[in-house]
């Protein structure tokens, strides 16, 4: 479930969402103000300026992504876009003070360390979708309790007890269709476009309900699990389940 606010404004219960992960990211960093590491600044006028040197094949270049007014697929899809320039300048600018550091002697990569006997635990990392956190108990020395939570249960979560929709739901509702196929041949491409956005690799667990449809097969559950009591109720008397 992905977490709510509640807007004092209006009364509603808000859901949040990672904002499939480009967008959140760069939206925050331009808004901050804070981040100047050469290849990439955001300079405090709500933009994140990127520039990826030259190279043997390309000349230098230079993106500028501006906040835009709407959170919507395509700019979600156009943040995702413009990251891909972004990772790149990061890596170049990390790449770079790596040599520095094994050109200085610098090349220790592990920190020793010893596990607490009783200790609570917490990781925020960012995924390709989105924040991805892990959590962690350990008692006596050893993991009593472990938990990730990654960005899809936050975007594909369900309605909550106020009725607020999800960010995949809240994102499709009132979705124009554009898609020309008829009901027979309904692909929802407008719709799995718009969860795309979120995550690339999440449409193919989108399913639509197209209307009045054929029934395949109908299972009444206490019934096809009867015989599997009766031979339960067999195994316990003779230890053998016949």
């Amino acid at each position: 479930m992905s977490p709510r606010w509640f807007d004092k404004r209006t009364g509603d219960h808000l859901a949040l969402d990672t904002g499939g992960g480009p967008i959140a990211r760069l939206w925050t960093t331009a808004l901050a103000g804070l981040v100047d590491i050469g290849y990439v600044k955001a300079p405090g006028d709500n933009t994140v300026r990127i520039r990826l040197p030259k190279t043997a094949t390309k000349p230098e270049a230079e993106f500028v992504w501006k906040v835009p007014q709407w959170s919507n697929a395509i700019e979600r899809d156009r943040a995702r876009s413009y990251f891909q320039a972004y990772a790149a300048a990061v890596a170049f600018y990390c790449i770079e003070q790596a040599l520095k550091a094994v050109h200085a002697g610098k090349t220790q990569t592990f920190t020793p360390f010893e596990v607490p006997d009783e200790a609570i635990g917490c990781g925020f990392h960012e995924a390709v979708r989105g924040v991805l956190s892990h959590h962690l108990v350990i008692r006596k020395g050893r993991v009593a309790n472990y938990h990730p939570y990654p960005p899809t249960p936050w975007n594909a979560s369900p309605r909550d007890i106020y009725g607020t929709p999800g960010p995949y739901e809240d994102a499709v509702q009132n979705t124009p269709i554009f898609e020309e196929n008829g009901p027979d041949k309904f692909k929802g491409i407008d719709i799995m476009r718009a969860v795309r956005s979120f995550d690339p690799c999440l449409p193919c667990g989108v399913h639509m309900y197209l209307g009045p449809g054929k029934v395949l097969q109908t299972n009444h559950t206490p019934t096809g699990l009867l015989g599997l009591a009766k031979r339960s109720a067999t195994a316990n008397k003779s230890g053998v389940v016949r």
